[in-house]
């Protein structure tokens, strides 16, 4: 009888088995039938839902060979080998030509301040007279030198001249306060003419960290 060797189903043979087979080797053919449909799909293990429509629209691979992508995990998937050429870098974004650059490794990057600030203010603020409104309440204190009584007497320092004139007698000093006044209002002072300078001591950090460009691309 006819009967074909064949691995996969597009080495089967249309027209086999002949009408001259005989019955006994038809169990041939039926092996030979379902070994090259195992070999051709040995991935399917459930119903495929596709139609042929779907089928007959893949006209390559979902993703050609030499595709890169990026994956959260230590080992690359199955059909995919990890590119190791970068390692300790960050990504960017570009819109031209993707390329590398940077020196520093990512892991090198310290938050940490390495070194000292030291900052100074010079100048002054600008002068203010303090206003009524903008001085604490406050009074004064104080004393008058009273004369309290008088006697009669002779003097030649008369206002009218020489004669009869009053000479003072005995006199006191009253204290006195005067009444409260100021607001307590406060007030500002102007910038002036003042300036601050800072200067680092230490090492700075080396912001300069190595890099990978990428793009955002959209399937069509």
């Amino acid at each position: 009888m006819a009967l074909e060797t064949s691995t996969y189903i597009d080495g089967l043979v249309a027209t086999n088995p002949v009408a001259t087979d005989g019955l006994a080797q038809a169990d041939d053919h039926m092996r030979l039938i379902k070994a090259t449909i195992k070999a051709t799909f040995p991935n399917i293990t459930g119903a495929v839902t596709v139609t042929h429509t779907d089928l007959n629209t893949v006209t390559t691979p979902a993703f050609p060979s030499g595709t890169r992508m990026l994956f959260q995990q230590t080992a690359a998937p199955t059909g995919w080998t990890k590119d190791t050429a970068n390692d300790d870098k960050v990504l960017r974004v570009v819109s031209g030509t993707a390329g590398t650059g940077g020196t520093n490794a990512l892991s090198s990057l310290d938050a940490t301040a390495v070194g000292t600030v030291s900052s100074s203010i010079s100048g002054a603020t600008s002068l203010h007279y303090l206003s009524l409104a903008q001085i604490p309440s406050h009074t004064h204190t104080g004393s008058v030198n009273l004369r309290t009584n008088w006697e009669a007497g002779y003097s030649g320092l008369s206002p009218i001249g020489t004669g009869a004139a009053r000479a003072d007698g005995s006199g006191s000093s009253p204290s006195f306060t005067t009444n409260a006044a100021g607001g307590g209002g406060g007030h500002n002072h102007g910038v002036g003419s003042l300036a601050v300078s800072s200067a680092f001591t230490g090492t700075p950090n080396q912001l300069d960290i190595a890099y990978v460009d990428v793009i955002v691309a959209q399937k069509d």
